[in-house]
This record gives C-alpha cells, structure tokens and sequence, in this order.
C-alpha cells in the first residue's frame, strides 16, 4: 500500500510538472507571438509612418487645407436657387450651426472628443472586445471625429489586402497631425463642413437645406439627430429613402444624447415621438425653381471668369456667390402657370390625336426622330441589320415618363418611347422688366429632368407677334391708324405669285390700320409690308432688339422669320418703354468666398430708338385693342384681369407653334408653345392658335401677380394716356364693307385713286418737266441767255 501511494504521489507530481512545463511553453510561445506582433506592428507602422505607402499630409499640408465648395446662385431676393460644384458643399462656422448637431455629433460619433488627442484608446479597445470578438455591431466603431475628418479629407486608397490596415494607419497619423494644426472646435468645424450624407452632398449646412429646407443653424434636436445619424450609413437611415430606418438610427441619437445628458429624459422621450418632419428640396445646376436660367447664368459666369481670371478662380470649387436678377415669386408664378397649362393642353392633344398618329403623312418624322437615338446608332455601328435593330427596339423595358407632369414608371419599349417623345408639347416663358432689363422668370421648358433643350432661346416661326413691328414701320412712313385698306386677297407678282390669305377665309371690306393689328389680318400685313418695304421692317425690328437675321422677303410681315423667345420679348420692351428697347440683364455680381466683389454689371443700357414717340403711343393703343377686343380679348373676358394689358398673339402657319406677348408698364412677357417637330400639331386653328396654345400661360402667370400684395404694382400701373391731340387720329371703325375714305363722287366714278400711286406719278411728271426744261435751257444759243441776264440784272 505504501508503494502504490509513493508512485501515486510520483504520477501527481509528474503530470504537475508536465502541466507547468506547457504553461511555460505556451506563455513564452505567446510572449514571443506577442512581441513578434508587436515588433510586426511597429515596423509595419514605422513603414507606414515613413511614406512607404504613400505621403502622409505633413502639419503645413494639413494646415493649408482647402474644400471644394460650392458656388451659390441668388435670387435678387436674396433666395438660394442653385449651385455649381464639384462636390455639393457649403462652408460655414460653428456659431451658424446648431448646437443639437455638435451634441448629437460627440454622443454618437465620439463621446471623449474633448478628452484624446486624436485617438481614443477605450474606444479601440471597446471595438476589440465587443465588435471583433463577440460580434456586436451596435456599439460603433472605434475612429474619433479627427480620424473621420482624416478619411474625409484624404479618401481611402486600394492597398489589396492590406487596404484596410494601411489606410487605418494613415488615419491615425493623420489624425495626430490634425490635433496638433487645429484646435478642438476648428476640427469639429472642418468635420461638419466635409462629412458626406450621401446624394453627392457635403456639410452639415448642404444636408439641412436638402432634406429640411433650413439653414443647420435652426435645426431641432430629433432633426439634428436624423442628420448625424445617416453617418453610419448614408442611404441606409436616409430619411427620404428609407424614413423607417431613419427613424430607428434617430432614437438611437437621442438617447446617446440623453446618455451624455444633452438632452434629458422627458426631452428625448418627447423627440423620439416626433415624425421626421422633411421638406425635400434640390437646388443644383439641374434642379430647383429655374434650372433653365442657371444654365444661362453659367456660360455667362464662365465666360465672366475666363475672361478676366483665367483658370485662377473655378465656378465650381472656389464658393463664389453668384446674384442675379431674378424674382423668385414670380419665377414660381410661372413654373406653376406653364405646369397648370401644359398639363391640360397635352392632354387635350392626346384626346385629339387619339388612335392616330400626329405624324401622319409625313412618316419621315418618326423614322428620323427612331435613327437618331442613342440605341439605334449602337446597334447600327455593331452591323445589325434595320430587321435586327427594329426586333430589339420593340421589346418593352423599365423607364420613366412624364405623365400629368409627373414622373411615371411604365413597361414601353425604346420604338414606343420615340413615339411617346414625339407626341410631347413643349412651351417656353420669359419675364422682363422693361425699365431696367432685368429678367424676372424663366421657364424653358416643361420638365428639365426630361427635356433640357431651352424654349426661351431656341428658334421657332414667330406668327403674327412680329406683326406689330410690320405696322409700326408704316406709321413710321407716313401711314395713320384710321387708314382703311382693302381686304382683298391679292397675288404679287413680283413676289412668285405670292397670295397670303386670312385664316379665317374672309376678304372682303376694308381694316384701318388699328383694325388689321387688333385684327390680325393677314391680307392687310402682307400688303403693308411690301408698301413699307420688307427692309425696312426688318431695320426697324433689328432696333427694337431682334438679333437674328431676317430674310428680304414680304413673308417676314406675316412671321415666317425664326427667331427666339428672348429676342422677340427683348424687342418688345421697345413698346413698352415708348421707342425703345432695352439690353436684358440676368447676372448682376459674382463674389468670391471672402467677399471681394470679383464682377458687377453695368446698368442696362436703352438700345437706339426703334420708332418715334408718336409711333409707340399709336402702338400701344393698338396692341391694346388686341387685348380689349381682338385676339387677346381672352385675358379680360375669360381669365378675368383687371390689368392695363397690351400684347399680341402669334399662330404660325398649320398650327405648328403658338404664341403670345403682353406686356404692361413694368412688365414684358411671352410664351411659345409647339412640338419639337413642327409636322407635329393641332389640325384645327381652334386648338393650334397661339390665343389657345400659349395664351393661357400668360393669363395665368397674370392672375397670381394681381393676387400677391407685394407685386400687384406691377398690375395696377397703367399706360399713359393717349395725348388730346392724338386721339382723333384713332377715333375710327375696325373695319367697314366699303372704305370710308371715299366720298360721293369718288363713289359715283368708280373711287378714288391710290395715294402713294399718285404720288409717285406726281413724282414722276415733275423729273420729266425738270429734264425738259433742262434740254431747251442747253439747245438755246448763248446770245439769248445773256440777253436773260442782262435783262434780269435792268
């Protein structure tokens, strides 16, 4: 027995003494790991740290850093209405930010902020226990606001494997760096002004505006929280794309708010019943209230800048500000106006065209409109033939179309997409003050997203708006307003038997001149215009402010001209202003980012008189008959203004394009209305005429100024009074069976002569009297001329 205890003992001892042998050989097998470890780190760090991998930004670097930051566009009200930029970024301090957002900011992304100096050692070691190795996501991840600042500024880079080591380090150093530059409320500055939110916007300032339309100073605590925690995952707790998610990731903000005592417990309870509350909004080059006219504000402030500064200041990095003239209340009066419009016109169209295709008769149209998309021409350049290309082309697909004025997703193949586009109206509208030139609204089109081409500057057949310019140079060339002229249809010539008729069919009687304008009688404008001579139209056009050419035809009269929404308002301000028109303005400064005023426009300048005063007030009497009883009467007897209004309506012919331009004492404006293709239009005059087509979206652009305080002025002004001495020059009938101007003789022998004919044979016999006195005066002798001179001087 004692032998067997000896040799248990003996065995006890040996497997002690085995065990404490392993322990030692596994503590000095870790030992060695770990020091093997930390030499590894030390010198994968010192590789780092050294550049292998890529500069580290040194302290004079860091301290000359620069954002790319947004250039800004205002309203001449002072209203943000777009951006330029690179990356979507807005600059400010932290006294304009609210103190919700930097609290939020500590308790979720880095509670002993004010405690390290760029790393937080709990926090990694927090990270290495609970989210390495028991897996729990929740509790974050372990980089400070500096080392995120640090990814923010210098974006990650690809190392393979090592990606995620490598750039961690960088950070790191990185972040050391920062501390040492900056100081805590700097970095916390920079931080909110680089931080992505996703849907390419930077800064805390961008992402207030995008989805709580509000400067980050007025932010509440539940929407502070809302922002900062989208940073965990920009489009997975986005607000708007994922309003569930959003609000989840915002309670988590609040109580690590309430955690930190920011907030307290009946506060954050209270916030956490809150909805999130957006007021989405997009303002950018492509979005916004005038997307149309910010494309015009930046080839202009480009060539601004590259005129003057070269390549040393950028449109899109250097957050200049950018005024300009328009008036964002009445820019919204005109979105809402050609959005209420066109909506209800394009549907009549649709009605109208129903079962049939607009194109009929010329099917060249869709053939051409089906090559030209980007589809078609790369299965072309693949060598597939026009059967192969139709096969796949007809096959329906996801996309988007515009519907009710509204995005719409449908299943509709690419052939039937080109159709869809055909059949689409298009309009455009501008608003100028014909005072000072300032541009006041643009519209150039339906839906920027889908239609980018702009209807204010794109050339279209203006129809009978250019009449006006046709009868002001008559009264310019000696014509009065009560001058009757015939209706008759008539045939030049001279002109390749040109025979313009009346829309209406109607050629009988006589118009005075007032009459045919109010009127729009073709046979009349036709016929005046060749009396004036189609130069001199086109002269006095030119004056008023039309910049393109205009061909030396007698056709111009009636409109055939192509010209562009902006240049036929341009020429109207000439009525508007008694003579003359005025340059149009839309930019008026760009600043820089440090408030030097880099350009500032002069005053627009009156353009050369177009017509004497005498003219305009004639002019505007008739232009305003067009509105009381003519073409335009639609303004006062169905749309219901009270406004002083003047204006004249356009139709081009078959209906193709409609117009309309009106104007008051302190305003001028038009609209255009007609399909890309003008094969494509209204078969009836009814619908295709401009009083119809375009009309309406003056009339109603006009309602919502009467209706607004502050801008009904622009409404209530009134023309001047027709002088005393020239009222009885207008003081006629339209339009009469017989001329009025015959008396009873004339009447009796069969009329009376043309005026203008007998001057020109008045003219005509008086040269031949004056040649012939000249022939007897050389066939007599020089005896009998000097017996006259001596005579003369007895």
């Amino acid at each position: 027995m004692k032998h067997k205890t000896k040799s248990g003992k003996s065995a006890r001892k040996g497997n002690k003494s085995g065990w404490v042998r392993f322990r030692n050989w596994l503590l000095k097998t870790f030992l060695k790991l770990f020091a093997a470890g930390v030499a590894f780190l030390a010198i994968f760090l010192s590789l780092v740290y050294i550049g292998l991998f890529g500069k580290i930004p040194d302290t004079y670097q860091l301290s000359k850093i620069r954002n790319h930051t947004a250039s800004e566009v205002y309203s001449s009200g002072g209203e943000m209405i777009g951006k330029f930029y690179v990356e979507n970024r807005r600059s400010i301090e932290n006294s304009n930010i609210s103190e919700h957002v930097i609290n939020a900011l500590i308790a979720t992304e880095d509670s002993r902020f004010f405690e390290h100096k760029g790393l937080d050692y709990i926090s990694m070691g927090r990270v290495l226990v609970h989210s390495i190795l028991l897996g729990d996501r929740a509790q974050g991840g372990g980089s400070t606001i500096s080392q995120q600042l640090a990814k923010n500024l210098y974006p990650r880079k690809d190392y393979k494997f090592l990606s995620l080591p490598v750039n961690k380090a960088r950070e790191m150093f990185t972040a050391a760096r920062l501390e040492d530059v900056y100081t805590k409320a700097e970095i916390l500055n920079l931080y909110l002004n680089t931080v992505p939110f996703g849907e390419n916007i930077y800064g805390i300032e961008v992402a207030a505006n995008r989805f709580f339309s509000k400067s980050s100073s007025n932010l509440q605590p539940h929407e502070a929280a809302t922002l900062i925690g989208m940073l965990a995952a920009n489009t997975y707790y986005n607000p708007r794309m994922n309003p569930k998610n959003s609000i989840k990731r915002r309670n988590i903000v609040l109580d690590r708010m309430v955690d930190q005592e920011f907030l307290t417990q009946e506060q954050g309870g209270r916030y956490k019943k809150k909805p999130l509350g957006l007021d989405y909004r997009v303002l950018d080059h492509n979005n916004g209230p005038a997307p149309y006219f910010m494309e015009q504000i930046r080839l202009q402030a480009e060539k601004i800048l590259e005129e003057e500064y070269g390549d040393s200041i950028s449109l899109y990095e250097d957050g200049l500000k950018l005024y300009t003239t328009l008036d964002s209340r009445l820019q919204n009066f005109a979105n809402a106006a050609m959005q209420g419009h066109m909506v209800n016109l394009q549907n009549e169209f649709d009605r109208h065209w129903q079962g049939r295709k607009p194109w009929q008769g010329h099917p060249e149209v869709y053939v051409s409109a089906l090559k030209k998309t980007s589809r078609y021409r790369a299965m072309q350049q693949k060598g597939m033939r026009e059967a192969e290309i139709m096969q796949v082309l007809e096959q329906p697909v996801d996309m988007v179309i515009l519907k009710d004025g509204e995005a719409n997703k449908v299943k509709m193949s690419p052939a039937d997409s080109v159709a869809w586009a055909l059949r689409q109206l298009h309009a455009g509208f501008l608003a100028v003050n014909p005072s000072d030139g300032h541009i006041l609204a643009w519209v150039g089109g339906t839906n920027f997203k889908f239609f980018q081409y702009d209807h204010v500057v794109s050339k279209r057949q203006v129809g009978s708006t250019f009449k006006p310019f046709v009868y002001a140079t008559a009264l310019e060339e000696g014509f009065d307003p009560c001058e009757y002229i015939s209706n008759e249809r008539r045939t030049y010539r001279r002109y390749d038997d040109w025979s313009p008729s009346n829309s209406d069919g109607e050629h009988e009687g006589y118009y005075s001149l007032q009459g045919a304008l109010i009127n729009s009688v073709n046979t009349v404008t036709a016929e005046l215009t060749i009396e004036t001579g189609p130069h001199d139209v086109a002269d006095l056009a030119y004056k008023a402010g039309v910049m393109s050419d205009i061909p030396d035809v007698p056709s111009i009269g009636l409109g055939t001209a192509n010209l562009s929404l902006y240049e036929m308002v341009r020429a109207y301000t000439a009525f508007a202003n008694y003579g003359n028109g005025i340059e149009l303005q839309s930019l008026t400064k760009i600043v820089d980012s440090k408030g030097k005023v880099l350009f500032e426009a002069k005053p627009a300048k009156l353009r050369e008189a177009a017509f004497e005063e005498r003219t305009a007030r004639f002019m505007v009497h008739m232009l305003k008959g067009v509105v009381e009883r003519g073409t335009a009467k639609a303004l006062h007897g169905v749309y219901g203004l009270k406004t002083d209004l003047a204006g004249k309506t356009g139709t081009t012919q078959n209906n193709a394009d409609g117009w309309f331009i009106g104007f008051t004492p302190g305003l001028v404006a038009g609209s255009w209305v007609g399909a890309d293709s003008p094969a494509i239009r209204f078969r009836s005059t009814a619908l295709g005429q401009g009083a119809h087509m375009a009309l309406p979206i003056f009339a109603r652009f006009m309602q919502k100024v009467e209706q607004t305080g502050p801008l009904s002025g622009i409404g209530r002004r009134s023309f001047y009074p027709m002088p005393e001495d020239l009222l009885a020059d207008v003081d006629c009938p339209d339009y009469s069976e017989e001329d009025p101007d015959l008396n009873f003789f004339e009447r009796l022998f069969g009329g009376k002569k043309d005026k203008k004919k007998d001057a020109q044979e008045e003219d005509e016999t008086k040269n031949q009297n004056e040649k012939k006195d000249e022939k007897k005066e050389k066939g007599r002798s020089l005896l009998e001329r000097m017996k006259d001179i001596f005579r003369k001087k007895d």
